[in-house]
């Protein structure tokens, strides 16, 4: 079924991509699914393409978007962005059609009618990362390794959007830098609360929340994730959730009012649904192979007003990766190795008050994570058949993360530690090169190479003399 549903969406005579769904030759690999997509793999001989299907019942305008973005990386960055394939009638995207000869339509039900993007792969580099910790190559010096390379790249991915952002289509806009708004959204949506219980302002929104939620709790199926899932309501996670994620909107926004944010173009969070990497054992190193997923796209310009934090990429990234899976303990060691690949890239020093933002994002980013792991369970919660079986960890996961990350904080200097790592020689180069690369972006000689297509070239200039840093450490 699957050939056929990419071969009615990528011709072999119009794709341009090689690949011929059709053939006996092909080998179609699941690689992830996340909570938005199934990804898959094709190869045909030496030729790879990456595939991308919208699940059902999920919002898919901003995937024209997304394509667009993906493809003026490609062109204008040392990101290894993949090529997006044109389909039937030169669409960059396609629609699963309704109906398929050979293919019944209780098969097709799921994908019929879904958005499938199609990429090229890259070689022998296309492995996602685990969303494990434990399966990462290396053990804990692989981690650390790993940890270093995906806070760089936070900022890699920033500075590379501003080609996108330069040129935007007139109809884009934005309002909600700090994703209070899309947050607050998706807890209404999940859990069919009204928008102004969620702020809990007194005791009786308290008691309305506690009685809704005990009328939606029968609805729950009897999976091993949903019942995790329901003690976890029964305990007040989502009490605990939204208190924590109210205390945070005022703290951020008062000190985003006190010390406004730099005009950072993008919040693309850093997790294994969104890029892949390979793993040089012998030196420890990591290399970013992939790189796709950029639908959550924001940006300032002078037409919205936003500015978008670039701490609260870092917030969101740590929230996946300084944290374990399955017992929700804090890695010190894990946050302190990403936020100093994070530093590395940056032109100055973070202050103060963006290190004490960056502490309030990266529990905002476990308290976000909290509400997009509990929107696997919205249908069924709400008393409706869901139409994906799926295993979904245990949202109550990241209310431990939180208790971890509060105790080590009674116990430590987050300020302190960044300040270390920011206050060496190491540093100081890595800046004086980020120096330079803002202002090259910010020159006529950047529009320059941009139009004759030799930006990129220019750019691997700056990552060599990262890396050459690297290399005078170790």
């Amino acid at each position: 079924m699957l050939r056929k549903i990419f071969a009615a969406c990528y011709p072999f005579e119009e794709s341009e991509a090689d690949i011929d769904f059709l053939s006996s030759e092909i080998i179609i690999k699941p690689v992830d699914s996340g909570r938005l997509s199934f990804a898959f793999i094709a190869r045909q001989n030496e030729n790879q393409v990456f595939l991308k299907i919208v699940k059902p019942g999920f919002v898919r305008s901003n995937i024209p978007f997304s394509v667009l973005c993906t493809e003026e990386c490609r062109l204008h960055s040392t990101i290894p962005t993949f090529r997006t394939y044109r389909g039937a009638n030169g669409k960059l995207y396609q629609a699963v059609p309704e109906k398929l000869a050979n293919v019944a339509a209780a098969a097709l039900s799921l994908f019929s009618g879904q958005i499938i993007t199609l990429t090229e792969a890259a070689k022998h580099g296309i492995d996602c990362i685990p969303e494990s910790l434990a399966e990462i190559p290396g053990g804990r010096r692989g981690q650390i390794a790993l940890m270093q390379t995906l806070g760089e790249y936070i900022v890699k991915v920033s500075d590379a959007m501003q080609v996108v952002t330069n040129n935007l289509p007139a109809d884009i806009d934005t309002a909600d830098p700090a994703g209070f708004i899309i947050g607050r959204r998706v807890a209404q949506d999940v859990f069919t609360i009204d928008s102004t219980l969620t702020y809990l302002r007194t005791d009786v929104d308290k008691h309305n929340l506690r009685m809704h939620i005990e009328k939606l709790l029968p609805n729950l199926g009897q999976s091993n994730e949903a019942q995790a899932f329901r003690r976890g309501l029964e305990k007040g996670h989502l009490g605990i959730m939204l208190m924590r994620f109210n205390q945070l909107e005022k703290r951020i926004g008062d000190n985003l009012t006190k010390a406004p944010a730099q005009n950072v173009p993008i919040h693309n969070e850093v997790k294994s649904a969104n890029i892949g990497a390979v793993y040089n054992a012998t030196d420890n190193r990591w290399r970013i192979t992939q790189s796709f997923d950029f639908d959550n796209i924001a940006f300032g310009s002078n037409r919205n007003g936003d500015h978008t934090p670039l701490e609260k990429d870092l917030g969101r990234t740590l929230s996946f990766f300084a944290f374990d899976a399955t017992t929700g303990e804090f890695y010190p060691s894990n946050a302190k190795a990403t936020i100093q690949g994070f530093l590395q890239r940056l032109p100055r020093k973070l202050n103060t008050d963006e290190i004490e933002r960056l502490k309030d994002y990266l529990q905002l980013g476990v308290v976000t994570s909290y509400l997009w792991r509990s929107s696997y369970f919205a249908e069924e919660l709400c008393g409706k058949a869901s139409s994906i079986q799926l295993a979904r960890l245990d949202p109550g996961i990241h209310v431990l993360q939180l208790e971890a990350f509060d105790h080590w904080l009674a116990t430590n200097d987050l300020h302190k530690m960044i300040s270390t790592l920011q206050d060496t020689h190491a540093m100081e180069r890595h800046r004086k090169i980020s120096a330079k690369a803002l202002r090259f972006r910010n020159s006529d000689k950047c529009k320059i190479k941009q139009n004759n297509g030799t930006i990129k070239t220019y750019y691997e200039q700056f990552d060599a003399a990262h890396e050459a840093i690297y290399n005078t450490i170790d």
